[in-house]
C-alpha cells in the first residue's frame, strides 16, 4: 500500500499566479466560474504590491527550511496575456527580482510576435493544448510550439486529452514524441466525481482510453520508472482515475513510500488522499487576483487553522506575513490534513498516511520547528474559491 510521496526538488516553493478568469478560448469543459470574457482586471500598482508580499513571504519561509528555497512564480488563468500590462508586469518582475523563476500557463493562440515576447521575458511557458479550439486556432498554436521548440525555448505542453478528439490526441501526441517535445497527457477533470461529469468539467473516458493514459504515463517518463508494488492490481480492480493514478503534471520525480519501501517514480499510483498529513502550505501559495485572495493551494484551500478558506488578501500581504512569523518563532508548524478525496495539481506536495512518516519528511525539509498534526479540516459547504465566483458571477 502507498503511504508516503516526497517530491525530489525539495528546495522549490511554487507560487501559482491566477491573473484573473478572461480567456481567448471558451472550452465546454472550463464553466463560466472557471472563465469568461468579461472579468475584471487588477491594476498593476496591485500586481506589484502583491508580488513584493510574495517575495517577503518566501524569503521569511526560506529561513527555516534545510534547501535553500528557489522561488517559482506560474502565471496562470483563464488566459493571462490578455491583461493588456501583462508585459509591462513580468518586465517589472524580471528587473525587480531576476531570482525569480518565472513560468506562464498559457493556451499559445496569439501572433508570433507575442509569442517571441513570452519567450524574451518568461524563463519557461507550460502550453495548454486544448483540441476544442477551431482549425485557425490550433493551427496558430502550433506555429508557436514549432517557434519556440526551433527557439530552443524551455517549454512543455499540457496536453489536455478531449474524450470525443482521442484519436487526435494520440497523434499530436506522436508529433511531439518525434521532435523531441516535452508533454504530460493530461486528463480532463475528476471522473470520480458525479457533479462534473454531469456538468461537463470532467470526461468519462472508456477503459480503452484510461489504459492509454496509464501506458503513456509509464513508458514516456525518464529515467524509466520503478514499477510499484500493486499499482497493476488496482488498475484492473477498477479502472479509474483514482486508481490509475496520474504523473505530476510539471514533471517532477517523486519518492514513493510502498509498504517499509522508498522507490523513485513521477507517477502516483491514485488520486485519493483523504485524510493524509500534507506540508502542501510548505511548498505552495496559490494567489487569485480576481478574488483578492491568497491560499496555500487551489486544489484543497485549507489553511493552517485547519479551516478550508483563504489565509489573506492578495492587496494586503502584511497580516499574511505577521501569521506566518509569529507561527515560526513559535516553533511550530501546522501540518494539514487532506479533505479531498481527488488531488489534481496538488498530488506532488509531500504527504504521508501516518504520522510517523509526516514526520520524517517534515524533518528532512525544515530545521528549527515541530509538526503540529491538525484535524481533518470542515466540510466542503463553505465558501470555496469556485462557490465565491458563482455568487460574483449570479449577482451580475
Amino acid at each position: 500500500m502507498i503511504n508516503a510521496i516526497n517530491h525530489t526538488r525539495k528546495e522549490d516553493f511554487s507560487v501559482v499566479w491566477d491573473l484573473g478568469r478572461r480567456c481567448t478560448y471558451a472550452c465546454s469543459y472550463c464553466g463560466p466560474h472557471h472563465s469568461n470574457k468579461t472579468s475584471p482586471l487588477v491594476d498593476i500598482d496591485v500586481l506589484k504590491h502583491t508580488l513584493d508580499g510574495i517575495v517577503e513571504y518566501a524569503q521569511l519561509l526560506d529561513l527555516y527550511r534545510k534547501d535553500p528555497l528557489k522561488l517559482d512564480i506560474a502565471y496562470t488563468g483563464g488566459e493571462p496575456t490578455i491583461h493588456p500590462a501583462f508585459f509591462k508586469f513580468v518586465q517589472y518582475a524580471k528587473e525587480t527580482y531576476p531570482f525569480i523563476r518565472s513560468n506562464i500557463t498559457t493556451n499559445g493562440c496569439y501572433t508570433a510576435k507575442r509569442c517571441k515576447q513570452i519567450m524574451e521575458c518568461i524563463n519557461s511557458t507550460t502550453l495548454s493544448y486544448h483540441a476544442e479550439g477551431t482549425p485557425e486556432q490550433k493551427k496558430l498554436v502550433i506555429e508557436n510550439i514549432k517557434l519556440m521548440h526551433e527557439s530552443g525555448y524551455n517549454f512543455r505542453i499540457n496536453h489536455m486529452f478531449h474524450k470525443d478528439y482521442f484519436e487526435e490526441c494520440i497523434e499530436l501526441a506522436e508529433w511531439f514524441d518525434e521532435l523531441g517535445i516535452t508533454y504530460t497527457s493530461r486528463p480532463i477533470g475528476d471522473s470520480n466525481n458525479k457533479s462534473d461529469l454531469l456538468d461537463g468539467t470532467a470526461h468519462a473516458y472508456t477503459d480503452k482510453q484510461l489504459e492509454y493514459f496509464k501506458n503513456q504515463w509509464t513508458k514516456k517518463l525518464k529515467p524509466k520508472p520503478k514499477p510499484i508494488k500493486n499499482t497493476i492490481h488496482m488498475a484492473q480492480k477498477k479502472t479509474s482515475l483514482e486508481t490509475i493514478g496520474r504523473p505530476c503534471c510539471n514533471g517532477k520525480c517523486l519518492n514513493i513510500k510502498v509498504d517499509d519501501k522508498w522507490s523513485r517514480d513521477f507517477r502516483v499510483p491514485t488520486t485519493n488522499f483523504h485524510g493524509w498529513h500534507c506540508m502542501v502550505n510548505w511548498d505552495f501559495l496559490f494567489i487569485n487576483s480576481e478574488l483578492d485572495g491568497v491560499w496555500h493551494h487551489q486544489t484543497c484551500q485549507v489553511n493552517m487553522d485547519g479551516e478550508i478558506g483563504p489565509i489573506g488578501k492578495a492587496s494586503n500581504f502584511k497580516p499574511i506575513i505577521d501569521k506566518l512569523r509569529k507561527s515560526l518563532r513559535s516553533g511550530k508548524m501546522p501540518v494539514i490534513r487532506c479533505p479531498k478525496f481527488h488531488c489534481g495539481c496538488g498530488l506532488c506536495a509531500p504527504k504521508a498516511l501516518y504520522e510517523q512518516d509526516a514526520k520524517e519528511i517534515f524533518e528532512q525539509r525544515t530545521k528549527h520547528l515541530e509538526p503540529v498534526f491538525q484535524k481533518e479540516a470542515g466540510n466542503w459547504n463553505g465558501k470555496t474559491i469556485w462557490t465565491r465566483f458563482k455568487e460574483i458571477d449570479s449577482n451580475v
